[in-house]
């Protein structure tokens, strides 16, 4: 499903029209002559769907009404652990969470597994319920006006409201053009906040809405090295679960298909269960580029006696059309592959499907960076980090290198933020991102930016750094802000995006997984390679002497072609620069950098600023 509105508020008040106008502002998320209303006199709720999707569905169980953008998953297990009887799993999905509601409350949401945003309206209790799953592909704004809320799955249609406030919040642009990754759950208009990946809402007339986390990790990780073998045998089974559970019912479905370990696990599983109904899509580089991987890609789909679809990268934009984008774009922030994700959706209407899987979730659980010797400095396996350490080090090593590698990771904060003072320093988290130096100070701290980006990052554990390191890239904002970009893009080209890594039983799974799993020596990875043996060729999974697959040429090149006379018109007169958010000297200098050299993460930087200067000018009042 694509696009659900909701709106609340006096009894009589005309609730039901203003959802049928949310729902028509949103035609790249569902028809709108495709589309289903339901509620009370005072809560009408509303969803518009896709041709090619289901019919759009609102479902009224005893004062139970229930509007879901949502593809769930194990829904024959749901019915058995919670109504208890037998009942059809493959009907209306508004229906069903809608009698279990009626039984477990609030208490539902725990329970649903799969990609979702919903709203629920208790008549009888008088209250509005509404959350998205952990992952976060499916949008929600809302906007608590007087006695009333909107809720939507685009913050553009609840401006359709003539009576919200169209007030920027420039934070939160200042957010995107620094590239920050936190991301406060503020859109960026005033009045209208976005609920977070694994948060629900509730609302009562006359009471203010209380956003809490209701969807949480357990802090349990194995601290030490565990056997690999019946681990993988685990995750395969797993795996092999969440990718059933994701193939289209009605036709062939396609994957995304690197040449790296994570897409490739997804194709492999999937032809090992549906055959040729599983066909791979890809992105070529020419060899020698730092993107290339067709050889093991074909290698990969050669194992199950297929050929993928090619695309060259070269042929794709990275811009097209960007200031009339940015216009469109109800956020400042945009994606700097849209336009290589987008053929990739195209290319799979070209094969026939609607459905199409893809590896995110890979670097999250099964990935670990250096801060693993931090890890087993502080639980005291000195021989381990001793071992690891001969094959991390550079040079000759020296006890400076370790100390930065494994001691000082490990230090309390306090600690490091006392010798960050004795140095005359500032203490930085390695996970934290400051603001490139063309942000201004003074624009920062007047409207408060960086205690929002810290304020917005979630609770991280205290037990463990591999697991606080993986919770940052799973649950940061900034992450399933793009895993919603990315589903959005492909709904444009007709294509629903999954994502079998990010299955809430394999997420909880690896998460409780050691250091070991994820990197030892020179591997990464391990626990995903070893699950793919016989699935995957040997080449294939064998260790790599360095990274492949980087994007990096095929960026640099559209930043220096496409991006350098957009950005000449940009700095010439910039609206960012006028309310004091840049200074175009500073950025003008960054650009002459990454011309002369091969800088992708600064470049990377300079895309956001861009995008928010498109942005600001398409929609300052």
């Amino acid at each position: 499903m694509s696009a659900i509105a909701v709106a609340a508020g006096a009894r009589g008040a005309p609730h039901a029209a203003l959802v049928t106008q949310m729902l028509a502002a949103m035609p790249r998320r569902g028809d709108a002559k495709t589309s289903a209303l339901g509620g009370s006199p005072s809560c009408a709720l509303g969803q518009s769907a896709f041709a090619w999707e289901r019919p759009a569905e609102v479902a009224t169980i005893a004062g139970i009404t229930v509007v879901a953008d949502a593809t769930l998953y194990y829904r024959d297990e749901l019915l058995r652990r919670t109504l208890g009887r037998a009942a059809r799993a493959d009907g209306c999905t508004a229906q069903l969470i809608a009698h279990i509601w009626r039984e477990r409350g609030a208490a539902t949401l725990e329970l649903l597994e799969g990609d979702f945003a919903l709203a629920v309206w208790d008549e009888t209790q008088a209250t509005l319920t509404a959350a998205r799953d952990f992952g976060g592909k499916r949008s929600l704004f809302y906007c608590a006006h007087g006695d009333s809320l909107r809720l939507a799955t685009t913050a553009g249609a609840i401006l359709v409201d003539s009576t919200v406030p169209r007030t920027l919040d420039l934070a939160t642009v200042a957010s995107v053009a620094a590239g920050l990754w936190s991301h406060p759950p503020a859109s960026a208009y005033a009045a209208i906040t976005e609920i977070p990946a694994g948060y629900a809402l509730t609302w009562q007339p006359g009471r203010a809405p209380v956003v809490r986390n209701y969807w949480n990790l357990s802090n349990e990780i194995e601290s030490r090295r565990q056997p690999l073998d019946p681990a993988a045998d685990e995750l395969r089974a797993l795996l092999t679960d969440a990718v059933r559970e994701r193939l289209s019912t009605t036709g062939k479905t396609v994957v995304s298909l690197s040449g790296g370990w994570d897409s490739s696990a997804v194709y492999g599983v999937g032809r090992s269960i549906a055959g040729d109904n599983v066909h791979g899509v890809s992105i070529s580089y020419p060899e020698g580029d730092p993107g290339y991987e067709d050889g093991f890609i074909r290698d990969i789909t050669a194992r199950w006696n297929a050929t993928p679809d090619f695309i060259d990268a070269y042929t794709i934009p990275l811009f097209v059309d960007a200031e009339a984008a940015a216009t469109r774009r109800d956020h400042p922030f945009a994606h700097v592959y849209e336009h290589w994700n987008r053929s990739l959706s195209r290319q799979a209407r070209k094969a026939d499907a609607h459905v199409m899987l893809d590896g995110i979730g890979g670097d999250q659980l099964f990935q670990v960076s250096d801060v693993y010797l931090a890890e087993l400095f502080r639980t005291f396996q000195w021989r381990e980090l001793a071992a690891q350490y001969r094959v991390k080090r550079t040079g000759e090593g020296s006890w400076r290198e370790l100390y930065h590698a494994a001691v000082k990771p490990a230090l309390p904060a306090g600690v490091q933020r006392g010798i960050a003072r004795v140095r005359g320093g500032a203490y930085r988290n390695y996970l934290e991102r400051r603001p490139p130096i063309w942000i201004t100070e003074e624009f920062l701290r007047t409207h408060g930016v960086m205690p929002r980006e810290l304020a917005a990052q979630p609770p991280l554990p205290e037990g463990s750094l591999v697991r606080a390191e993986a919770e940052v890239f799973l649950r940061f904002p900034f992450y399933p802000r793009v895993f919603g970009h990315l589903h959005s893009f492909a709904l444009d080209e007709g294509v629903e995006m999954r994502s079998p890594l990010l299955d809430e039983r394999v997420v909880r799974f690896a998460a409780k997984r050691p250091w070991s799993d994820r990197a030892d020596g020179g591997e990464s990875k391990r626990l995903l390679r070893r699950a793919m043996r016989d699935l995957l060729p040997a080449n294939v999974l064998a260790p790599r002497p360095h990274r492949t697959g980087t994007t990096s040429a095929y960026f640099l090149k559209g930043m220096r072609t496409e991006g350098w006379p957009l950005a000449e018109r940009l700095l010439t007169d910039s609206t960012l620069a006028s309310m004091g958010m840049i200074d175009t000297a500073v950025l003008r200098r960054a650009w002459d950098h990454i011309l002369k050299h091969d800088d992708d993460m600064l470049a990377g930087r300079v895309y956001f600023t861009l995008q928010a200067e498109l942005w600001i000018r398409g929609h300052e009042t």
